[in-house]
């Protein structure tokens, strides 16, 4: 019979139980409250480790003790000599007398020899020197030496020193401020020989110490090293029945207290295999009942969840960065695949930055099993590592635009005959190295791959260049909002939202197509039209209208002038009436956009109302029936879902539609970012090859400028590597970026779901696994220390 007096007394079993009740025996057992079950194998290597632990603890610190003693006697030693130290000093034999308050010579000699930190000495030795009045003689070692503290194995500098005074009253002050300073005092023998002798049995015991430390850090190591080859796995089982259990929290017992019943999202592809897996374990089990999934009708929004592979995985992690799309909205991911390194290599158009990117990528790729197995914990390395799929295609991307740019690290090559044909003599190139290009010069067949590399040498690149990009800049920027756009279209289908094809998509693509895709038209007719070659005054160079004053007329309902008096001032008849009639159909779409959807919407709630109120009048008289309250109960609910104030559609599609007609300005202008990063790329690796590589190696054709070729190489691949590659790969990733969250997604992407995160073991250890890994690291570490 158990009582307070003393504890009851305890057994030790054994106990079996059959699989298939063990969680009911598993209960019944906790509700009982007097089981305590054990795990043998960890709590004797629990308790080998920590007497181990205990045994090298108190090891260490005689260890310590004894090392500072024999420090302390090793180098007062020299200091004392072969003098023994008496009772009385010579002091004593003078009959001089301590005046009032002061403290006399007479008495017992004291010594106190001991250690003090290294940083604390001088303050010590002043201390001492104050409370004695300059009566004490203190030496202190030539050397210092670091020792380890036992507990937490800390390094700390102590040097040994030794002080020497007379009287007892003084002896308790200074073992006060020894206490104080935390200084290890110890005993001084008084000969010579004793001194003598103590070394050398302090040194014969600090050997027997050392070689005891020795093995048991050696068996502690291997002890521990035979935990941590299963400690994996005993974390991975805790972790997969934590989970278990904490998902068996969200079900709930029925009635009859014989099952669970929960409710869990599954997609729709998986739900014949997650059967299978119920009627699988059920037969495992054998129980009568199998355990079964029925589907049931909501109106609960699922979550939202996109297959990915390791392809595709970097590419939906920069839309998921932005936020989770609705239920069954379009995924720009998709598209992402081929618009974000398509739009990137337009900014750092280069063959040879491209290939360096590829093979960055594709290095990645094929150690990807060994990267992968390592868990590396590094977070930059980790970015880089997820996304070597988008790194290789942006790298492959980039060789495609740096070859239509004709860019190889800021040379150009020639795959065929220039266009423009070079009349000048090898003395006229030499006198001149800059070639202006006349429209009028002889010519040869058109220059197929790319701009043609005759302009790497020509006294109007950059014009030239600044023209093209920017306008291909346009052309490209606004038929990616375009097909934003049109991808609104099937969203509004998909979810049965014909409506908001009429008032919103017809009056939004009618707006950027009669504005800005009419821009885009205009470019490519003065491509077309007007030509340095044309011996036409009114088709040639000279008579091209500006665009931009063109649009900016167009805009303002004002009159053209023409570029020169002999010119036309626009590029075809009548073309100033088109531009009036677009811009009317244009600003004719603002009020649509504006008032449309918000009317229709308090259209159709306004009939529904009156059909449900119809309805409810119909149960007025027959409330005596249950049935027929809960339904008057559910159609007055539906009543509040249509009552929405006409107010709050108009803010709101207000503010849509103001956003919309200003962003088509902004996102538009937006996109010249195309042309300036990837004149800033060409420019600054021209730069670097002039001022660098050319200027500082190749210029020089004697002996040594054939050793400084490699020297400077390596300086010009540093920088190449480090700011054309690394920053301005980074920074053209940014904006390209900021075009797909911005520009594009805002066409047709709403956002506001909630991701899908199922029950999964897989993900669930990745992330148990790394943060074992980095503890094990640590441990490894420290026994290696």
């Amino acid at each position: 019979m158990g009582c307070m007096l003393r504890s009851d007394p305890m057994s030790l079993f054994d106990t079996y139980i059959q699989p298939e009740v063990a969680f009911e025996t598993m209960s019944y057992l906790g509700d009982l409250g007097c089981c305590q079950f054990l795990d043998n194998m960890l709590d004797k290597w629990e308790g080998d480790i920590m007497e181990m632990s205990t045994n090298e603890s108190n090891l260490m610190k005689n260890y310590v003790k004894m090392s500072e003693m024999y420090y302390v006697l090793e180098h007062v030693g020299p200091m004392l000599g072969d003098a023994e130290l008496r009772r009385e000093s010579f002091f004593s034999k003078k009959n001089t007398t301590a005046g009032a308050g002061d403290i006399g010579f007479g008495g017992q000699l004291m010594v106190l020899a001991g250690v003090v930190r290294r940083k604390r000495c001088f303050h010590f030795e002043m201390m001492l020197w104050r409370i004695s009045r300059g009566n004490i003689y203190f030496r202190q070692a030539s050397q210092d030496r670091i020792f380890k503290e036992p507990m937490s194995i800390k390094e700390i500098r102590k040097v040994a020193f030794l002080a020497i005074c007379q009287g007892e009253e003084l002896k308790l002050r200074m073992q006060k401020v020894c206490s104080g300073f935390r200084v290890n005092v110890y005993s001084c023998p008084k000969t010579y020989e004793e001194r003598t002798d103590m070394l050398e049995k302090l040194g014969t015991r600090l050997l027997d110490i050392e070689q005891v430390l020795r093995k048991t850090d050696f068996h502690r190591c291997k002890t521990l090293r035979t935990i941590s080859r299963q400690i994996r796995t005993w974390v991975i089982q805790v972790k997969k029945s934590k989970s278990i259990y904490h998902n068996l929290n969200y079900f709930n017992m029925d009635i009859t207290k014989k099952c669970l019943i929960g409710q869990c999202w599954v997609p729709d592809r998986d739900v014949n295999k997650v059967q299978e897996g119920l009627k699988k374990c059920s037969q495992m089990v054998g129980t009568n009942v199998h355990s079964f999934m029925s589907k049931r009708n909501t109106d609960a929004v699922p979550p939202t969840f996109h297959r990915t592979n390791r392809f595709t995985k970097g590419f939906q992690a920069l839309i998921n960065a932005y936020g989770d799309s609705a239920y069954r909205e379009l995924n720009p991911g998709l598209y992402t695949i081929i618009t974000f390194p398509f739009l990137f290599s337009l900014m750092f158009g280069d063959m040879c930055h491209g290939i360096i990117l590829l093979l960055f990528g594709y290095w990645m790729i094929i150690n990807e099993k060994k990267f992968i197995a390592q868990r590396s914990t590094n977070e930059i390395w980790n970015i880089f590592f997820g996304g070597r799929y988008v790194i290789t295609m942006m790298g492959a991307f980039s060789m495609y635009a740096g070859f239509i740019y004709n860019d190889w690290f800021s040379k150009a090559i020639v795959v065929m005959d220039a266009y423009w044909i070079n009349n000048l003599n090898a003395e006229q190139i030499a006198a001149n190295l800059i070639i202006e290009l006349d429209p009028k010069d002889e010519t040869g067949p058109v220059y197929i791959f790319g701009i043609d590399p005759i302009w790497k040498v020509a006294k109007n690149k950059i014009m030239v260049e600044n023209s093209i990009k920017m306008k291909l800049s346009i052309i490209i920027g606004i038929v990616h909002m375009m097909f934003g756009i049109f991808l609104s279209l099937f969203n509004y289908i998909y979810f049965k939202r014909k409506y908001l094809i009429y008032l919103q998509f017809i009056p939004e693509i009618l707006f950027l197509m009669c504005l800005f895709l009419w821009l885009v038209i205009l470019i490519y007719l003065k491509w077309f039209t007007y030509s340095g070659k044309s011996g036409d005054l009114l088709t040639g160079a000279g008579c091209a209208p500006q665009i931009l004053i063109l649009f900016i007329d167009m805009m303002l309902l004002s009159t053209t002038k023409p570029v020169e008096e002999d010119c036309e001032a626009y590029m075809f008849k009548n073309q100033q009436t088109v531009q009036t009639i677009l811009l009317v159909i244009a600003l004719s779409c603002i009020p649509i956009m504006l008032f449309g959807p918000p009317g229709y919407i308090y259209y159709v709630n306004k009939r529904k109302t009156k059909e449900i109120m119809k309805t409810v009048s119909k149960f007025r008289g027959y409330q005596h029936r249950d049935s027929d309250k809960l339904s008057e109960n559910d159609i007055v609910a539906q009543l509040k879902k249509y009552q929405v104030n006409f107010g709050e559609l108009m803010i709101h599609q207000g503010v849509h539609t103001i956003e919309y007609v200003l962003s088509t300005i902004s996102h538009t202008a937006s996109y010249l970012r195309l042309w300036a990063l990837s004149l800033a790329h060409a420019q600054l690796s021209e730069m670097l090859w002039i001022m660098i590589f050319a200027k500082l190696a190749l210029s020089d054709h004697s002996i040594l400028g054939s050793i400084k070729v490699f020297v400077v190489f390596a300086i010009w691949a540093i920088f190449t590597l480090s700011i054309l590659v690394i920053m301005e790969g980074l920074s053209a990733f940014l904006h390209t970026l900021r075009l797909h969250w911005v520009e594009f997604m805002s066409k047709f992407y709403s956002g506001g779901g909630w991701p899908f995160r199922p029950f999964s073991f897989k993900g669930l250890m990745s992330g148990e696994e790394e943060k074992i890994d980095t503890v094990c690291k640590k441990r490894q570490t420290y026994l290696q220390e």
